[in-house]
């Protein structure tokens, strides 16, 4: 007589199923109702891209340097600069956000933190144009999220190796215990 047909073992698989049954009957459920109830983001959370503005003089922080552009694996960041007497900025910036894969190497390699991930996702469309982003688009999802904690100085900062300390500050090598004076006992004297 085969297992799967003894009811012993029917039993017992059917009280099983009921028992989980029962067990999940009563739990508090997982899922979130969204867009009613948005989910609490992780800390780590890198969403979509944006660039933002200096904090002390609201200025633009991109200047243009196209890192961003050259580091991109699919290529969709296309950057023009603009110089200027002061400082360079981008003329024109467009995100291909479509056929973004979300690697954050254009983050990590941007000098001024210009180009950052945010604490969202929430971008839903139905045309796909719509997923082409202008600098102005930019600008505005960089001021509508929170933005993640991850900006190319901070992870680059993780990445480097610790320093080694200066010539200068090296501990002093332990000086060689100072040998026994000699008395007039020792040497027979």
């Amino acid at each position: 007589m085969a297992s799967d047909t003894n009811p012993l073992f029917v039993i017992r698989a059917v009280a099983k199923a009921m028992w989980v049954t029962l067990f999940n009957l009563f739990r508090k459920p997982v899922t979130v109702h969204y867009p009613d109830i948005e989910r609490a983001y992780p800390d780590r959370y890198r969403g979509l891209l944006a660039l933002v503005y200096e904090k002390d003089t609201g200025e633009e922080a991109c200047i243009g340097c196209r890192l961003c552009e050259y580091v991109c694996p699919p290529a969709v960041i296309k950057v023009e600069m603009l110089k200027s007497e002061k400082r360079n900025y981008a003329k024109s910036f467009s995100l291909e956000l479509y056929a973004c894969e979300f690697c954050e190497l254009c983050v990590q390699v941007c000098p001024t933190d210009a180009i950052v991930m945010m604490k969202s996702f929430d971008m839903p469309t139905a045309d796909r144009r719509e997923m082409l982003l202008d600098k102005d688009r930019l600008h505005v999802i960089g001021l509508q999220y929170e933005q993640s904690w991850a900006t190319g100085n901070r992870l680059r900062d993780m990445q480097t190796p610790p320093k080694a300390p200066a010539p200068g500050h090296a501990k002093p090598a332990a000086a060689p215990a100072a040998a026994p004076a000699a008395t007039p006992e020792a040497t027979g004297v």
